[in-house]
C-alpha cells in the first residue's frame, strides 16, 4: 500500500502507473468481461484508465473500508470483480425471452461493471477537501467535476467536518460523462429500462435497481466486509484477520463520524463532555450490530454482553468498576434523561482533537446508583446459536417538545432494588415508527427455548413488552372417538392468524404489529406472535406450525430469517418465519402492500 509523504501530498500519478499494482485483478476482470480486445480497450480499459486518473490514491473513507491511500481505487475494482461475478449467474434482463437476454448479454455486464466504479465515486466531491499544489508553487481546492488532476502537480486531502451520510450517492451521474466514454453512455442509454436501473444503482436506489441493484450492493458488502476482515481472498491466504474488537471499534467510529449515530441533542445516541463520549448502550450496540451484519462480518456475536465484554476487555470503554455501563444524567438546557451510557475516551474515535465535535451545552453526570446488568436482547432464545444478531425491544422515553410525537409500545416498567428503573427498562431511545416487537427470539430449529421473562411476568401479572391485541380466543378441540382433544396446536395457531388477519383483529404493517408484508410474502415476528396466541405455551404452538412446514426456509436450511426494520431514527433487526406468496395464496388471505419499512436479509 502507498505511503503517505511527510508533508501529506502525493505526486499526481499516470493511470499505468496507478493502475500496475492491481494487473492481475484486471486480468481477471478482463476474462469475467468476456468481450473482444477491441471491445475491451474501447470501454473497459479506456474507463479503468480515467477513474485510476481521476480517483489517484485517495481513500474510500475516513475511518471505516479502505481507508489507506489508493483504498478508493481498491475498492473500486473490487466491488466491479464481485459484480461481474455475481452477474454470471444471473439472466438479465429479467423476465426477458432467451433471445433478448442473449442480445443484451454484454450491454447488462457492461452496466454491471460501470454500476460499481461509479458507486463511491461521489465521496471526493462531498466528503473530502482536495487541494491541488500546482508546478507554480500556487495551490487551488479541485474537484472530480473538473476532470483529473494534471499531471507533475501535488496533492493533498482533508475529510469535511459535517459532511452528510450518503450524500455522495447523488453525485455520481454528474459524474458519469467524466468516467465513461460517449460510446459507452450512447451504449447504455440504448436500453431505457437498463438505464432508469443504471441511474438508480449508481445513486444508491438498490431496491428500485432491481437485479442490477442487488448486484451492485452485494459486491459492495463483500468489499467491504473482506477489508475490513483484514483482506482475507483467495489471493491473499496469508492475511492475518483483524481481531473482533478493532473491527466493533471501527464499525463504531463509522456510526459516530458518518452521523448515523447522532450526538449532543436532544435524543441523541452519544453525548461528549471534555474527556469521553458517552454512547447510549443499547441503541449503539443494535445500531453497530445492525451495521456489521449487513457489511457480511464474519464471527459477529449474538450476544451485546458479549458485544460490551469485547470493547471492555480491550479497553475501548472505560469500566464502570466491573462492567461496561455507566447509569448517567443528561442534561440539554432544559431537556434531561437518564440513561444507560458506555464510556470511550474521546481519542478512541477522533485520533485528531480538531476533529472532535463541541459539547456546548451538554452535561453529562454519571449516577451513584450501579445499574443492572443489561438484558441481552437474544436471552428469550434460550442460547439459539443463530449467528445473526436480533435487535431488543426499544423502550420510548419522553419526547422533547420540539420532536414530533412518533407511535411507541406499552411496556411494564419494574423497578430496581435501588428505586430506579432497572438499565433494561430505562429509556434511551427515541420511538422507531416501526415493529416494536423486535425481540426476535424463538430459535425452534434448537430442541429446547427458554423463556427468560417469567420473572418479570410473575412481577407484573402480564407479559413483558405485550402488544395491545386481543387475545387468541379458545379454539374449537379436534376430538377422537373417544371424545378426547387432539386439537393440533400449529393448526389451531393457523385459524387464529387468518380469522384475525380477516377481521382485522391483528395489526399488520403497524409500529406495534408481529405481522408484516415484504416483497417475498408475509413475515411472522417470532416468539411473539406464538406468545399473543398463548404465552403459556408459544414454545409448543411454535414447533406445531413448524410442522405443518407453510414457511420458507433459508438457504442454509433454518427456520429463521432476519428483517432489518429502518426509520428515521433508528434500525434494529427481528427475526421471523417466511411465508411465500404462493402459501399465502393457498391460505386465501388478502394482503395490504408491503412495509416499505421492513426488509428481509439475503446475507452470505
Amino acid at each position: 500500500m502507498p505511503q503517505r509523504p511527510s508533508n501529506g501530498r502525493f505526486e499526481v500519478q499516470r493511470a499505468d502507473a496507478l493502475l500496475a499494482p492491481h494487473n492481475g485483478l484486471i486480468s481477471t476482470l478482463k476474462g469475467l468481461a468476456g468481450v473482444p480486445e477491441s471491445h475491451w480497450q474501447r470501454l473497459y480499459q479506456a474507463l479503468l484508465d480515467r477513474f485510476a486518473a481521476l480517483v489517484q490514491l485517495l481513500p474510500a473513507s475516513e475511518a471505516h473500508h479502505h481507508a489507506g491511500p489508493g483504498g478508493l481505487l481498491r475498492h473500486g475494482l473490487e466491488v466491479a470483480h464481485n459484480a461481474l461475478l455475481l452477474r454470471r449467474g444471473i439472466l438479465l434482463p429479467p423476465n426477458a425471452s432467451p433471445e433478448e437476454q442473449a442480445s443484451q448479454q454484454d450491454l447488462w455486464t457492461y452496466a454491471c461493471f460501470t454500476a460499481a466504479l461509479l458507486h463511491d465515486l461521489g465521496k471526493p466531491v462531498v466528503d473530502q477537501e482536495i487541494t491541488l499544489y500546482q508546478t507554480d508553487g500556487s495551490d487551488r481546492a479541485w474537484t472530480p467535476v473538473s476532470g483529473p488532476m494534471p499531471e507533475g502537480c501535488q496533492y493533498q486531502m482533508t475529510f469535511r467536518h459535517g459532511r452528510v451520510h450518503r450524500q455522495h450517492e447523488r453525485i455520481a451521474p454528474l459524474l458519469a460523462p467524466i468516467l465513461l466514454p460517449q460510446h459507452g453512455l450512447d451504449w447504455l442509454a440504448s436500453a431505457p429500462t437498463l438505464l432508469d436501473a443504471w441511474l438508480a444503482a449508481i445513486q444508491g436506489a438498490m431496491e428500485d435497481a432491481g437485479p442490477l441493484g442487488a448486484i451492485i450492493a452485494k459486491a459492495d458488502r463483500r468489499s467491504v466486509a473482506e477489508n475490513l476482515a483484514g483482506g482475507v481472498t483467495p489471493q491473499m491466504p496469508t492475511t492475518r484477520v483483524k481481531p473482533l474488537a478493532e473491527r466493533l471499534l471501527t464499525g463504531l467510529r463509522h456510526l459516530i463520524t458518518s452521523g448515523e449515530l447522532p450526538l449532543n441533542r436532544r435524543g441523541a445516541a452519544g453525548f461528549t463532555d471534555e474527556h469521553h463520549l458517552w454512547v447510549v448502550s443499547k441503541r449503539a450496540i443494535d445500531a453497530l450490530l445492525v451495521h456489521l451484519i449487513e457489511e457480511g462480518q464474519p464471527g459477529i456475536p449474538t450476544r451485546n454482553s458479549r458485544v460490551m465484554d469485547e470493547l471492555q476487555q480491550h479497553g475501548i470503554v472505560v469500566p464502570n468498576e466491573d462492567r461496561a455501563i455507566w447509569l448517567c444524567d443528561i442534561t440539554i438546557g432544559d431537556w434531561r434523561q437518564s440513561l444507560t451510557c458506555l464510556k470511550i475516551d474521546l481519542s478512541r474515535i477522533w485520533p485528531d482533537p480538531d476533529q472532535r465535535p463541541s459539547d456546548t451545552g451538554v452535561t453529562v453526570h454519571p449516577s451513584d446508583t450501579k445499574p443492572a446488568t443489561e438484558t441481552d436482547s437474544d436471552e428469550e432464545n434460550g442460547g439459539s446459536h443463530d449467528s445473526r444478531p436480533s435487535a431488543p425491544d426499544v423502550q420510548a422515553p419522553s419526547l422533547p417538545a420540539d420532536e414530533p410525537d412518533l407511535p411507541s409500545p406499552p411496556s411494564s416498567m419494574p423497578t430496581s432494588h435501588a428505586g430506579t428503573r432497572s438499565s433494561e427498562t430505562i429509556a434511551d431511545d427515541l420511538a422507531l415508527p416501526l415493529p416494536m416487537d423486535l425481540n426476535a427470539g424463538g430459535n425452534a430449529d434448537e430442541e429446547t427455548t427458554q423463556d427468560t421473562n417469567k420473572q418479570i411476568e410473575a412481577n407484573t401479572g402480564a407479559p413483558s413488552n405485550a402488544p395491545p391485541t386481543i387475545p387468541a380466543p379458545s379454539p374449537p378441540q379436534e376430538t377422537n372417538e373417544t371424545g378426547q382433544a387432539t386439537g393440533d396446536a400449529g393448526k389451531q395457531f393457523l385459524a387464529w392468524l387468518r380469522d384475525g388477519l380477516a377481521t382485522g383483529r391483528l395489526a399488520i404493517n403497524t409500529p406495534q404489529a408481529r405481522i408484516h408484508v415484504i416483497e417475498q410474502g408475509l413475515v411472522l415476528v417470532s416468539p411473539g406472535i406464538f406468545k399473543d396466541f398463548s404465552a403459556a405455551r408459544w414454545n409448543h404452538v411454535q414447533k406445531r406450525f413448524q410442522k405443518l412446514k407453510l414457511h420458507q426456509r433459508t438457504h442454509d436450511n433454518m427456520n429463521i430469517w432476519t428483517c432489518k426494520a429502518a426509520g428515521a431514527r433508528k434500525q434494529a433487526l427481528m427475526k421471523v418465519y417466511l411465508i411465500s406468496k404462493t402459501e399465502v395464496s393457498e391460505l386465501g388471505l388478502t394482503l395490504p402492500p408491503p412495509n416499505p419499512a421492513v426488509r428481509l436479509l439475503l446475507m452470505t
